[in-house]
């Protein structure tokens, strides 16, 4: 279950990839660009970032962004 809604800011990524990595760190172990659950493309002078089918929102990726390309806002409480 998703801890956050994970809002996305495409004009402020750089493509530094903390967030990339950071992500396949915690679920893997390893700093691999091919097992993160976020994808970050890379085009010219514009990143698009698109969380994967797999994301659990938990925010790491949020927490290692230092551009605000990456927001996280706690999810509502159903009533």
């Amino acid at each position: 279950m998703a801890k956050y809604k994970i809002s996305i800011v495409p004009e402020n990524c750089t493509g530094c990839l903390r967030c990339h990595l950071a992500c396949a760190e915690l679920y893997t172990g390893r700093f691999s660009l091919h097992e993160a659950r976020l994808e970050v493309i890379l085009s010219g002078d514009t990143c698009t970032i698109r969380l994967g089918d797999d994301c659990t929102a938990c925010g790491v990726c949020v927490d290692n962004c230092l551009y605000d390309a990456l927001l996280k806002a706690p999810l509502e409480a159903a009533p």
